[in-house]
């Protein structure tokens, strides 16, 4: 994929999404939208720009969009900041903790 096709995707999802496609993100592109391309019989990712530019097909760019974006609201979907939570950050507030009231713990925005 040429830099210009990137960039017209990345500035397409994000318009669209707000989601922040990096450059080192191609891969993802290419691999989330080549089965879009064979569902409108198109032959590439820059057909795919093509299309998109001559005529913008509402249809089309939801297609892009939902390929592009994870759609995965499963509140433990990444283990890592749990596991952090878990390891590091509990330990240490358990262990300053002298006053004997409960800890609270509050998770703010989840899908």
């Amino acid at each position: 994929m040429n830099p210009a096709d990137f960039k017209f995707l990345a500035d397409l999802v994000y318009k669209q999404s707000g989601l922040v496609l990096t450059d080192d993100k191609g891969y993802l592109i290419e691999t989330r939208l080549l089965p879009i391309a064979r569902k409108w019989s198109l032959g590439s990712i820059a057909d795919i720009v093509a299309s998109i530019r001559s005529d913008q097909k509402a249809a089309l760019i939801y297609d892009i969009v939902e390929a592009m974006t994870t759609n995965e609201s499963f509140f433990f979907r990444d283990t890592k900041p749990f596991d952090q939570f878990r390891d590091v950050v509990m330990p240490s507030l358990l262990e300053s903790k002298t006053d004997g009231k409960p800890l609270r713990v509050w998770s703010a925005a989840c899908s």
